[in-house]
Parts: C-alpha cells; structure tokens; sequence
C-alpha cells in the first residue's frame, strides 16, 4: 500500500455524477469521510505511534491535454461541497502542468496501525486467530458455518473480508472482481522532501510521496499497474519506476521494492454489505480499488450498521447485489478476454524443453508428454508444479520479478513451490517429481 487516507480517489467524482447519479456520489463521499474520520479518531484516542501526518492530496496533469480533465473534477468538486482548489504550482520534481488538491487528508506507516490495533484488541480480550485458513462457507438461517483447515467455526453473523471472496457457491464473486498489481519503491533522495500526496490520472501512472519518520524521510513511488498474471516481464514495471526516479531525482538510493495486489469491481465502487440478498447473517467487503484506506474505515462502520440494524444514509452504493451494466461492461469486457486467454493458454501455449530452463527462470514445459511448471534456482535446483490454478484451473504464468506463479484469470498467486500467497485460490497446486 502507498498508505494515503483520502477522499481524492484520483479523477472520480465526475464520473460519479455522470455514471451513477448525484445522490449516489454523496453516499460515496460521504462514506469515506466517515471512514477516514474513524481512523482519525481511533488513532487519536489510543495515542496510537503510527506516522500520521496531515497533507494536502493532489491529482497532476502530467500533460497539457489533462488539464481540462482536471477542471471539470474541480467542479464536481463544487457540486459535492468538497473544499478543492486549483493550482498551476506543482512542488515535485517531475513536470506538473497543474494539479487539484483536497487538504486535510492523511497518511501513515500502516504497519504501526495494525499492530496497535492487535495490542488494542488483545486487551479487549478480542481473539485473533492467525494462520487458519478458511475453506469453505456454509449458511444456515440461524448461524454461519466456517470450514478451515483444522475445525469448523461456527458464528452468528460472519465478515468475508479476505481481500477476494474465496467462495465460489454463492455470489459470483469471481464473475465480477479481478486484480491488479501495483509496484512500488521506497528511496532515499538526498533532497529536502516536498510535503504532500501525488498522483497523475493518465498512463502511466506515477504516485509520489514522502513517508516521514523520526529516523528518515523515504520517497515512496508506486506505479507500474497491469492485471495479475498478464505482463511478458514484471521486471519492465519496476524498471520503469527506476527510470522515473532517476530521471527525476539526483542519485537516489533504493531501500525496498515491493508490489501490491488490489482487488477491482468492474463499475470501480466497492462491494460492501450483505453478500448476497438471500442470505442474511453473511456479509463481505471487497474491491476497494487503489484505495483500501479510507475505503476500510467506511467498510467496517457499514458493516457495523448492518449488523447492528442500524439505519445510515451511505452505504446504498456499495449495495453488492447491485446491477450497472452500462459502468460495468468495458471492465467486464477486457476480464471476459483475461479468463478466456487463461483457459485458451492450457490449450495453446507453445512449451519449452527442460534443459531450456535457465537458473533463475520459470518455464512451461513438456516434460514425458505433460506440461509441468517448472523454476530452476541460481544453484541448478528445479521445483516443479502443475502450472493450473487449483482455484478455476486457469493457466498460470511465471512472474519473472518476484517467482511466482500468477493467475490472469481471478489473481491467485504461488511460490516456487505451490503454496498460496494470494487468493481467492484457498489450496495449494500440486507439485510435480521429475527425475
């Protein structure tokens, strides 16, 4: 996560009042006013040590084409009552035509929230359970059953906040989500740091901020989006953010790379509330887009409110049973192409010999007649799988920046080995002996 709290969710209230209406973008935005005010709230309570720092969020024209889009933002802005302005004085080192802010907004090292909320919870004698993982979900009309690997849980009420809706019985979630991956680098720049939160609208898309603290100052830059499982080279997208920063700041030092993984609906509003109509005691929160913060704090006070039966006056938007056809159908389209080509590819794809399988390569190949993944290590080593997703039996693809097996289809990743990282997948693919 690049960690912002913010309403700003690059250029996006335009297209609410133009694609939904403008009741529903004041349930929008009032939501994720409420969820940021949350996390304030929270933070200051409980003292809690986080790196909060107040900043202005900005959205810059990267060209001078993007100004305009730029403007009429601004005056959905003024419809909504959001306190935005204009300015043509951009202070960060690459070339800003212009740029929108929102003052008062946030941000934070989310790692030092999350642990003082497991401090704040354990002494609320709140159990947490780690390292179980679910399985299964089965309704009943008076309580909920959780399968997992070691028993069953039952509750009366049940949250599926598993960044993918794992369960594919009811829902349809994997009709309607998909993810996308995000990379990021965290620098030192050897150069006073500029206050604030940026972003550009356009490809390709750069955010940039500093992440302040008592020891240093850490430039942190994210960009380098795709789809999950759908880039020849995953490498491109980290080198390309190197590029950026070098050509922008003088001789950077990196401290970390990573990536992310975000969960997207195809109208780009999240699905937050009851997970399916005919089901009363489940409830999920997913796709939150690039903007999980303060998209959080609105999930868990809606789902308080259902829970509790409690009336509120935001929370219709993000109604998951929801039908937009028209927002929804050039997403849809593009995944529609990302499942088919990951089916199409077990059909299709041309194989390598294992001897063609270089150290630090991952390859599909034909090995006695079978397609077998293969990952040869820096010492000779070779770790095999069956290259099918154990979640849809998708095709997966090798990515070359982290060595993992992705799947285009719904975003589940392996290691070298078939473990999990991501979901929705919740087991393991087989791995595979050759001798």
């Amino acid at each position: 996560t690049t960690a912002k709290i913010t309403i700003q969710h690059d250029l996006f209230y335009d297209y609410l009042i133009n694609s939904f209406s403008m009741e529903e973008a004041k349930q929008y935005l009032k939501a994720n006013e409420e969820g940021i005010r949350l996390i304030k709230r929270i933070i200051n309570e409980n003292n809690i040590k986080c790196d909060y720092k107040e900043q202005t969020a900005y959205v810059y024209a990267a060209s001078v084409n993007e100004v305009e889009d730029l403007k009429k933002e601004l005056k959905a802005y003024e419809k909504l009552g959001i306190d935005g302005f204009y300015t043509d004085t951009v202070p960060i080192p690459n070339k800003a035509y212009g740029a929108i802010g929102v003052r008062n907004q946030g941000q934070f090292n989310p790692l030092k929230y999350l642990y003082s909320l497991y401090n704040i919870l354990n002494q609320s004698n709140c159990q947490i359970y780690e390292n179980v993982r679910a399985l299964n979900i089965v309704p009943h009309d008076e309580h909920v059953d959780v399968e997992t690997e070691s028993g069953t849980i039952h509750a009366d009420k049940v949250i599926v906040a598993s960044h993918y809706p794992f369960d594919n019985s009811f829902g349809l979630y994997f009709l309607r989500l998909y993810q996308e991956k995000e990379y990021v680098i965290a620098a030192r720049t050897n150069e006073p740091p500029f206050e604030g939160m940026y972003i550009n609208n356009n490809d390709p898309t750069y955010s940039l901020r500093y992440q302040f603290s008592d020891k240093e100052n850490l430039l942190i830059l994210a960009g380098g989006n795709h789809r999950v499982g759908e880039k020849d080279d995953e490498n491109e997208s980290y080198n390309e953010l190197e590029r950026f920063l070098n050509s922008n700041f003088k001789n950077p030092q990196i401290v970390s790379k990573w990536s992310t993984q975000d969960c997207m609906t195809y109208d780009k509003i999240p699905y937050i509330g009851r997970y399916t109509d005919s089901i009363d005691n489940l409830y999920v929160a997913t796709g939150f887009k690039k903007w999980g913060m303060s998209h959080s704090g609105a999930a868990a006070l809606i789902l308080k409110n259902k829970i509790l039966c409690i009336e509120d006056d935001y929370s219709g938007i993000f109604n998951p049973s929801r039908f937009t056809p028209v927002q929804s159908s050039k997403e849809f389209v593009s995944s529609v192409k990302s499942i088919a080509l990951g089916f199409l590819n077990r059909l299709e794809e041309d194989l390598e010999e294992l001897s063609k399988v270089n150290p630090g390569e991952g390859k599909i190949v034909d090995y006695d007649g079978k397609k077998v993944g293969v990952y040869r290590n820096e010492a000779g080593e070779y770790f095999c799988i069956n290259p099918v997703c154990s979640h849809l039996k998708c095709a997966l693809a090798f990515n070359e920046a982290e060595k993992t097996w992705d799947c285009p289809c719904h975003g589940s990743r392996f290691d070298i080995k078939g473990n999990i990282l991501e979901g929705p997948a919740v087991l393991p693919i087989d791995k595979i002996k050759i001798k």
